[in-house]
């Protein structure tokens, strides 16, 4: 999938908010305090040729570029959305059998900490007596129920709302904003925004990541769009790889993943009052699509025209 990368402004606030979360890692001295030092910098967009969810950053500013909110006030959330987003990860990753080369045992110990400082960062701005607080146990409630559900039923591509549940406490930063800037009544609206953005990565990424997911397919949506509307396969057919390619490139499955994009961007451009940053993060998410698009025709009349179907889809697993 084409590389999506942060404007030189975005990039630039992305490196101060990563640089303010790896000192506040020094709270915890020792090798737990490295451990977290480590995290950031592994997950800093910036520092690695890839696309970017940038977005669990941005979003309090883009936010309160719009409210006229407080840099600092920004930051701070900002930060805290860098060690909770650490912080799922590692419980995510101890879920899924760990690869994030970290014991279970220390990858639990160090995530309860990133939860600490994440807690730390939110409290300074919202004491427990805050609604926000209430909004952060729904998202919470979002979280688990798609963590403990993964794997029961099939990821439905046509769902914004259920594709970005997994991602739903991204929506805290958006949501403290507002409720700081005395705005709650346009907490549902900037909600949907975010999912749809959420949900539109996540369709990304299922994209990108489809033949390491093949044996899962319940937890990809691109995989269900190519089992139920580019092959109408019985549900207890097992899905193989070539039948996927067959999908990709003779049935249209990304085109329709496509559409599927370009209509949760259309919904997002007509909620009201949403910051410009979540539109063109959406269109950046689209744009690598469409990237993708163009070169599976493109391939598809280069190798189709060198012989057979068979031989077309021998090659394509070469690509």
């Amino acid at each position: 999938m084409k590389i999506v990368q942060a404007e030189p402004d975005v990039a630039r606030e992305i490196g101060n908010i990563f640089a303010e979360a790896a000192a506040g890692a020094d709270a915890y001295p020792g090798p737990l305090g490295a451990a977290i030092r480590g995290l950031v910098k592994r997950a800093e967009p910036t520092d690695r040729d890839r696309k970017s969810n940038y977005i669990a950053f941005m979003l309090p500013s883009w936010i309160g570029e719009r409210t006229g909110a407080d840099p600092a006030l920004c930051r701070d959330l900002a930060v805290g959305n860098v060690y909770a987003m650490l912080h799922f990860f590692l419980l995510d990753d101890v879920m899924d059998g760990g690869d994030a080369g970290m014991e279970g045992r220390r990858a639990l110990a160090v995530g309860q900490l990133l939860q600490a400082l994440f807690t730390e960062r939110y409290a300074r701005r919202f004491p427990p007596d805050s609604p926000l607080w209430a909004y952060y146990r729904t998202y919470l409630a979002e979280w688990g129920n798609a963590v403990s559900e993964e794997g029961l039923r099939r990821a439905d591509p046509r769902d914004p709302r259920a594709l970005a549940r997994k991602s739903a406490p991204v929506k805290l930063g958006a949501t403290a904003i507002l409720l700081s800037a005395g705005l709650p009544e346009q907490i549902r609206d900037t909600e949907e925004a975010v999912e749809l953005a959420l949900a539109s990565l996540q369709l990304a990424d299922d994209w990108a990541d489809w033949r390491e997911d093949l044996n899962e397919e319940r937890c990809n949506a691109f995989l269900t769009l190519v089992r139920r509307e580019s092959l109408a396969l019985p549900e207890d057919q097992p899905l193989q790889e070539r039948l996927v390619l067959q999908a990709i490139y003779r049935k249209g499955a990304l085109e329709t993943l496509a559409s599927i994009v370009l209509g949760y961007g259309e919904r997002l451009a007509s909620l009201p009052r949403i910051p410009q940053g979540l539109p063109r993060f959406q269109q950046e998410i689209l744009s690598g699509i469409l990237h993708d698009v163009q070169a599976t025709r493109d391939a598809t009349d280069k190798l189709a025209s060198g012989g057979g179907f068979s031989y077309f889809l021998s090659k394509m697993k070469e690509l």
